[in-house]
């Protein structure tokens, strides 16, 4: 079996378009397929780990058997104090959720 080619770094651009449009249309796994694919050709894009992370809790609302230990990982790899506050604390929100629910919720699994 032949391997597949990795991405080349001037496709990394289109393939993150791709990844955030298949967000918009409710295809998470399409989505973070592709963000895993541009995260093997540059393993810090962090455009790519913010949409994995998005995709990876889009997933926690449609009912998937997802766990959180996923994301928790990505959101360790984002850099900068302010994005990774914003990202777990929007973590884990779903629709019918509040945000200060969807926050406490969070906070107490990281324990804080």
């Amino acid at each position: 079996m032949s391997e597949l080619k990795q991405l080349s770094p001037h496709a990394i651009p289109s393939a993150l378009e791709k990844a955030e449009r298949y967000r918009l249309l409710n295809e998470p796994a399409e989505a973070e397929s592709i963000c895993l694919d541009v995260l093997e050709a540059d393993p810090g894009n962090q455009h790519a780990l913010i949409t994995l992370l998005l995709a990876i809790t889009d997933r926690f609302s449609k009912g998937y058997g997802v766990s959180d230990t996923q994301a928790k990982e990505i959101l360790g790899k984002i850099k900068g104090d302010y994005e990774r506050a914003y990202y777990k604390r929007n973590f884990g929100r779903t629709p019918r959720q509040s945000p200060a629910r969807a926050r406490n919720a969070w906070m107490r699994s990281l324990g804080l």
